[in-house]
């Protein structure tokens, strides 16, 4: 499963009571919308921004807004700022990651090029909040089923002029088959999921490897293959919004410490051994710096404690040391590894 968020119409013309197009409950999601576009950012979710803007003229105002448009000060024209404005609110921010798509009528893929982006993105479910929920929200969501996207509604992020039309259309929704959810049960399960690797991993842990170690420090395929085979269990897969992000991988040895020739031999596993290694922790640089592979680290040692083994063992470069003794490892000294042609150092944490 692969998400996009699509946060459609939250502008102050929209959202600000001096606006003549302001829906009522509209401002009061603007908390919790704020606090799922944060955790979608964090969580490598695509954000996407629906907007409306109507040309100064008013041309390509809907009919049946249009005197309401008019006579109300001619809210969303283009660059407007203030209470009638295009801006969404400042709780939201805009990263340079986001997506922006100006939509001419109500649902968000009439006319735009949201289709062709999600596709592009690999995107199979879509996150739908914003205002209104009886329109822009509504028909984006029977678009989005036409095209066969799974949809799922966050209702406490979502708006409409009374408590009546928002129940009524959450109904609706539900019943052609999108997801109602709230936003507190959404939330938790933007968190990294770990799992043991399966060969059908391969293809992405050999893209993960290269994309962070040297040629001359990475694990082959074929090493990569082997080891998923031999100790899928000890082998832990990092997986976010469906994709996987990094993992943390090793042998299960009879030794306190690494020799060079385990790396390429799977018999030095066993699950009777007393030490779990830690061969590889690795996470895709579009997804450093978010502590997922503390997350990771902490799951294999948790694994090693499960199991009973003595400690976990792994070497490391010179840069790492500090990071490895954050988990409690102790520094043994320089590694007799000659790995790559570099120098190690050997730590332990005893268990």
């Amino acid at each position: 499963m692969k998400q996009a968020l699509i946060i459609i119409d939250m502008q102050n013309g929209f959202l600000n009571p001096e606006s003549p197009l302001c829906i009522r409950d509209a401002r009061a999601t603007v908390p919790a919308c704020a606090k799922v576009i944060a955790a979608c950012r964090e969580a490598g979710v695509p954000v996407i921004f629906v907007n409306r803007a109507y040309r100064a003229d008013g041309s390509d105002v809907e009919h049946t807004r249009y005197k309401v448009w008019a006579e109300g000060g001619k809210p969303l024209t283009p660059g407007s700022t203030g209470p009638l404005s295009v801006e969404n609110p400042p709780e939201f921010g805009r990263c340079p990651q986001d997506y922006e798509i100006i939509k001419p009528r109500y649902s968000a893929f009439f006319q735009t090029s949201l289709d062709l982006l999600l596709r592009r993105l690999g995107v199979d479910t879509v996150l739908l909040t914003g205002t209104t929920t009886p329109n822009c929200i509504r028909t984006t969501c029977y678009d989005a089923i036409s095209l066969d996207y799974k949809v799922v509604v966050l209702s406490d992020c979502c708006s409409s002029n009374t408590d009546e039309i928002q129940r009524a259309n959450m109904l609706d929704m539900a019943n052609v088959g999108a997801e109602i959810c709230a936003s507190e049960a959404f939330l938790p399960t933007l968190k990294l999921a770990v799992r043991p690797g399966t060969l059908s991993d391969l293809d992405r842990c050999v893209e993960i490897e290269e994309a962070c170690f040297p040629k001359e420090q990475a694990a082959s395929r074929e090493s990569i293959r082997s080891r998923l085979a031999a100790y899928p269990e000890h082998i832990l897969i990092g997986e976010l919004n469906g994709t996987i992000t990094g993992y943390a991988m090793g042998p299960a040895i009879s030794t306190e410490t690494i020799a060079d020739e385990m790396f390429a031999d799977t018999s030095c596993h066993s699950g009777e051994n007393p030490y779990q290694s830690v061969f590889s922790l690795a996470v895709h640089p579009d997804f450093q710096r978010r502590g997922y592979g503390r997350i990771l680290l902490k799951a294999l040692i948790a694994l090693a404690r499960q199991e009973g083994r003595r400690a976990v063992t792994l070497t490391c470069r010179a840069e790492k040391l500090d990071y490895y003794a954050s988990f409690g490892f102790e520094n043994r000294g320089v590694s007799s590894s000659v790995h790559g042609g570099v120098v190690w150092y050997d730590m332990v944490l005893p268990l």
